[in-house]
């Protein structure tokens, strides 16, 4: 009788932990799905397109193939948009944390296309102005050889000014453009 009980046991308990392990990969895969659809539509912003957050999946997978090489995942253009841009996200450490962000470089891979930052907690007023506008858009069709730099004055073309006050921060970022830029060299290859 006590192994009766004891199987019994075994067996309501393997039962219990197997609905429960369903449950949390069924939350993970919701989730999952939420975070990627949010991140098409910021990349398809980047891209101009105003897309209703019911066609963003649809309309993301029409002008986007989907290329994973390791730890990266890279979204190349195609569709209605100009082919062959490369579009991926790249993260390191920022003054106070980690600054997360989407570059998005030409066919020729010598330019930026554009730039944004998705997520970053930087001093309010100081680095974290490099989620405004006006300090994104210095990064469109910023030339990315031999390497961008932030600088106090900007003059060269691979140049774009620095947040004032800010230099560890605008110091950081410039460091994780240019490691994501290299990571894309070696496994993406010029349009030809």
């Amino acid at each position: 009788m006590k192994t009766f009980k004891t199987i019994l046991f075994l067996m309501i308990l393997s039962t219990v932990c197997t609905i429960f392990l369903a449950s949390g990969n069924y939350a993970f895969m919701k989730f999952s799905a939420i975070f990627n659809v949010r991140l098409y539509g910021t990349i398809l912003e980047m891209f101009e397109m105003d897309i209703s957050e019911d066609q963003v999946e649809e309309v993301f997978l029409k002008n986007f193939d989907i290329q994973t090489v390791g730890d990266t995942t890279y979204y190349i253009t195609k569709g209605d948009l100009e082919p062959g841009i490369v579009v991926f996200k790249h993260d390191g450490p920022g003054l106070w944390s980690n600054i997360e962000i989407l570059l998005a470089v030409k066919p020729n891979r010598k330019n930026l296309y554009k730039m944004r930052v998705i997520s970053q907690a930087e001093t309010p007023g100081l680095g974290a102005r490099i989620v405004e506008k006006e300090f994104l858009s210095q990064f469109d069709d910023v030339e990315i050889r031999p390497e961008v730099k932030l600088v106090k004055f900007s003059s060269k073309p691979n140049e774009v000014d620095a947040i004032s006050g800010a230099t560890n921060t605008s110091n950081l970022l410039q460091i994780i453009i240019n490691k994501g830029i290299e990571k894309m060299d070696l496994v993406i290859k010029e349009e030809e």
